[in-house]
């Protein structure tokens, strides 16, 4: 009976997380890096481009179709940014699954704003859709805020320096 429970309990460990070895803190601040510096670059080539497009709008449905996909894209870019940041894995230093946690919750929180925005905009009617787009952009900025994790105010004093000195992070 003993030598049964063995492999449950090495499965129940791999299930729950227990026994996953930490990743080297410098290693994880570059892969986070290195998945932040891309989706903020794709987050500001969509907004861009999505700006030069509202000028060739001449009816809210253009407009509607526009901002949909520049939301839809934010919204994606934000998603692919968060499966890569959990996969880097938890730094090892004190509280490092918290740390991770708050950055992989930052851009699901992120993620979800965007979606949520674009839900809003899509059910606009065309009556009221630039008043109701103001409202949806402005809620979007507050979520999108309050979603985000200051690397300058990370608990672990070793994540701060490598968020300095990491080359990617710059």
């Amino acid at each position: 009976m003993r030598r049964a429970l063995g492999p449950v309990v090495l499965v129940a460990m791999l299930l729950s997380g227990c026994g996953t070895a930490a990743v080297p803190h410098r290693t994880w601040v570059t892969s986070v890096c290195q998945t932040l510096g891309p989706w903020r670059d794709r987050l500001t080539a969509l907004n861009a481009r999505a700006a030069e497009q509202m000028k060739s709008a001449t009816t809210a449905g253009q407009a509607r179709d526009r901002l949909l996909r520049l939301l839809d894209g934010a919204r994606q870019a934000s998603e692919d940014a968060r499966a890569k940041v959990a996969g880097a894995g938890v730094p090892d230093v004190t509280d490092g699954g918290a740390i991770a946690e708050r950055f992989v919750n930052a851009l699901a929180a992120a993620r979800d704003a965007y979606g949520k925005a674009r839900d809003t905009v899509h059910g606009l009617p065309d009556g009221t859709f630039y008043a109701g787009v103001g409202q949806a952009m402005t809620t979007l900025n507050q979520e999108y805020a309050k979603a985000g994790v200051d690397t300058a105010k990370v608990a672990s004093a070793q994540l701060r320096k490598d968020f300095d000195e990491v080359p990617a992070c710059g």
